[in-house]
């Protein structure tokens, strides 16, 4: 529609050739059967595919789907006058007889979803609060073998062995992340044909990194162990050369570095807020790797004194929380 405003406020002159622009003849009812009408058979066609309300909503295109279209520009492709063969349409030019029914499967290739796919599953719920089931389940390891210690009081947490045996929820936590990888692939998979290539090249790295991490810990920690046996035996075959005590710590703390940074930018809200405004590409590349391009919350922070409040309320719940869960629910005398 641009050319058609220049035209308009510059004498029907084309911006790029100069040419005299004739703009297509408009009536009262064109926007409604240019505009409305193609959109609205979209829609129809969707309704249709989700078969009364019964069908997955991974199998057609709702109102997130449609919208989040027109958020790049991918939009433009449609044209103006909008193109009934673009992408977004679903043979939208097809006549629809009058009789035909609302709950009636649509024709033609189904396109894909967008960014979310709605899968019904139960996944979700570890999915999207992963950061929260990954620490809960973490505390949970580390008490138990705490208070399975001969002490059995929070002191034994300070001795070597139980120390070296806590430090096993690390590979309790690259075997979650990983998890939690392999679920963004599955069940975003309806969408990766409508996904960039940034967006898909991630959830492989994620992918990649966190399946990684799964195989080095459980080997540099078998590698640790004093006379290992059975499986730990098994996995401690495997690392050779590298039978070093310390090897497992430098692993911790290399996997560690981007839980490390987050933390900094946490109580860094200013230097957050920079970076996220940041051009160079090196700030870009962390960005993109921290969180989705798509990320609600961008920019919004507060000030260090709420988040300094914030902090210290979590802080204290989360200790209440686990020393009632450390002296009423798994130390039992």
């Amino acid at each position: 529609m641009a050319h058609e405003v220049h035209g308009v406020l510059f004498s029907n002159l084309h911006p790029v050739s100069g040419e005299t622009y004739q703009e297509a003849a408009r009536d009262e009812e064109s926007f409604l059967r240019d505009v409305i009408a193609p959109i609205y058979q979209v829609l129809l066609r969707e309704v249709k595919r989700n078969k009364g309300g019964k069908a997955s909503h991974s199998g057609w295109r709702n109102y997130d789907d449609l919208n989040e279209y027109f958020w790049s520009d991918r939009c433009l492709k449609l044209g103006w006058p909008m193109n009934p063969k673009a992408d977004f349409f679903i043979h939208s030019d097809a006549v629809q007889p009058a009789n035909e029914r609302v709950n009636q499967a649509a024709a033609g290739k189904r396109k894909p979803k967008t960014n979310f796919v709605e899968v019904r599953t139960f996944l979700h719920l570890y999915r999207s609060f992963n950061r929260m089931w990954i620490f809960f389940i973490l505390a949970f390891q580390a008490m138990l073998i705490v208070a399975w210690s001969p002490s059995g009081s929070l002191a034994a947490f300070f001795d070597a062995a139980v120390f070296r045996s806590v430090l096993s929820i690390f590979i309790t936590s690259a075997f979650l992340n990983l998890f939690q990888a392999t679920l963004d692939i599955v069940l975003s998979w309806n969408a990766w044909k409508s996904l960039k290539f940034s967006q898909i090249l991630r959830y492989l790295l994620k992918f990649a990194v966190a399946a990684a991490w799964a195989v080095i810990l459980p080997i540099g920690y078998s590698s640790s162990v004093q006379n290992p046996t059975g499986l730990v035996k098994f996995f401690s075959s495997w690392a050779g050369d590298w039978r070093n005590h310390s090897f497992y710590d430098y692993a911790v703390a290399l996997y560690l570095i981007p839980n490390i940074l987050s933390a900094l930018l946490f109580f860094l809200p200013p230097l957050r807020r920079h970076m996220e405004r940041s051009n160079w590409r090196i700030i870009t590349l962390v960005m993109w790797w921290a969180q989705p391009k798509l990320y609600i919350g961008r920019g919004m922070h507060e000030d260090m004194f709420s988040l300094l409040k914030y902090t210290l309320f979590w802080i204290m719940l989360l200790i209440s929380k686990l020393a009632f869960s450390y002296y009423v629910e798994v130390n039992i005398p």
